[in-house]
């Protein structure tokens, strides 16, 4: 199969591929660059960026700050080359704020999800950026799709499906993520283009979950779909933005240490089961702060440990204390490549 350019609004890469946003500190600037580069959409994760935990007064301003560092980087690494966008958490109690700083940076793309994202097309108003909503099937994407329309006149300008075999957080409940056939790709892509087609909304459906391979990819759009969301196999990506020690974490488990929990931000999170897992399962309470709240859905003195936190052990290869999200597809990961290495496999 030729794999056909992706284009989404008056965006358009060599390969039907965008890179997940992954935070804490994975999808930065480097990986982002180097995958619009390879010829994908580029992806900077905006959250996790400051210091979390010493910043008080001036958390919001630091973080708005290093994220706009973070695009200018990564425009200077791609030569000022498209697509590149970036990932806000609905959840962040940054949201608003970063939205406008992807305004004012003139990034060409938000992708939003970990929540709805109602409020976007507000923030973003007349900018020239796609926006692209993460939903997990049509009853959220409906929701999205009335608001947008009737507050904004707003269509999105394409929409990521992702699985319940994803990575991280997941829209599903856990009857649903035992039961992964009942709420599988191909069925939510059945919803979602029923949505779309009563609303004569015609945009790239993206699929996400168990992404590693061409044929992965070639699976996905003989099933319909328009293009992919890698994750998972772009973690151990010479430029994502994690140290080595945690690199070879992905690069060791199995499927095996895949579990599920329950994430601070209130979702069921896809995770491997390392140490701080592992003390978090035995009813364990890890010791933080919490200067800045900066997820609206996290209660600080409810949860078992700071999200925040176990990110940044990860992405400073601090294995005992990190928080290891990933897909069911963790077999996959097997060593520590050049992200050419994986877009070389799509040429002709």
């Amino acid at each position: 199969m030729k794999l056909k350019p992706l284009k989404i609004r008056n965006l358009e890469a060599q390969y039907p591929v965008i890179q997940a946003g992954m935070g804490v500190r994975i999808g930065n600037a480097t990986l982002a660059a180097a995958t619009v580069k390879s010829g994908g959409f580029g992806t900077i994760a905006s959250v996790g960026f400051g210091r979390i935990e010493t910043s008080i007064d001036k958390y919001v301003g630091e973080v708005c700050d290093y994220l706009a560092q973070e695009i200018r980087e990564a425009r200077r690494l791609c030569d000022n080359q498209k697509p590149l966008g970036v990932n806000i958490m609905v959840a962040l109690s940054t949201y608003k704020e970063f939205a406008e700083v992807c305004v004012k940076e003139k990034v060409d793309f938000i992708i939003s999800g970990a929540g709805l994202p109602l409020p976007l097309p507000e923030y973003v108003g007349d900018a020239d950026i796609a926006l692209i909503p993460v939903i997990s099937g049509g009853r959220a994407l409906e929701v999205v799709v009335r608001c947008w329309l009737r507050k904004y006149n707003r269509k999105p300008d394409a929409i990521i499906i992702e699985g319940p075999k994803c990575g991280g957080h997941l829209g599903f409940a856990m009857e649903q993520i035992d039961d992964p056939e009942s709420c599988s790709l191909d069925v939510l892509l059945a919803e979602c283009k029923e949505v779309l087609s009563r609303y004569d909304i015609d945009v790239p459906i993206l699929a996400a979950g168990e992404v590693a391979t061409r044929d992965d990819v070639e699976r996905f759009i003989d099933m319909g779909f328009d293009g992919v969301q890698v994750g998972t196999y772009f973690i151990t990506a010479e430029e994502a933005g994690i140290d080595a020690r945690s690199k070879e974490v992905f690069i060791n488990a199995t499927n095996d240490d895949v579990v599920i929990i329950k994430s601070p931000v209130g979702l069921p999170c896809r995770v491997l089961k390392t140490p701080l897992v592992k003390r978090v399962l035995s009813g364990g309470q890890e010791s933080f702060r919490c200067p800045y709240h900066c997820l609206r859905t996290c209660n600080p003195k409810k949860v078992p440990f700071c999200i925040a936190k176990a990110l940044l052990a990860t992405w400073s290869g601090d294995v005992e204390n990190g928080l290891y999200m990933c897909g069911c597809n963790i077999d996959s990961v097997k060593e520590i490549y050049p992200l050419q290495q994986f877009f070389d496999t799509l040429k002709d």
